[in-house]
């Protein structure tokens, strides 16, 4: 949970770039490959804090399209945005 809370971290986490209007995509490559090493047994009960890590990514990254547009064209951040919750729909599940 450490390296998830660090990607929201401002100017060094991939999502706390993002804040700040900076789509930086090494940060974007080690935070899709920290998404895709989550491996979750279906049956446990998961930390509140994690859900809300997990949870919130989608809305946040899209409330940030305007902000990145200067570092990303709005297309490939529309694809970027997809790889992620398809990673989170594959460690959450879906209803």
């Amino acid at each position: 949970m450490d390296k998830l809370e660090a990607a929201w971290e401002l100017e060094t986490g991939f999502l706390g770039c993002l804040r700040e209007g900076i789509f930086d995509p090494v940060l974007y490559g080690d935070f899709v490959t920290l998404l895709m090493s989550i491996q979750l047994d279906k049956q446990e009960l998961l930390p509140q804090r994690f859900v809300t890590l997990l949870w919130f990514i989608p809305l946040f990254m899209e409330w940030q399209t305007e902000r990145v547009a200067k570092t990303i064209g709005e297309q490939e951040y529309q694809a970027k945005r997809t790889r992620i919750e398809t990673q989170l729909e594959r460690i959450l599940g879906l209803p």
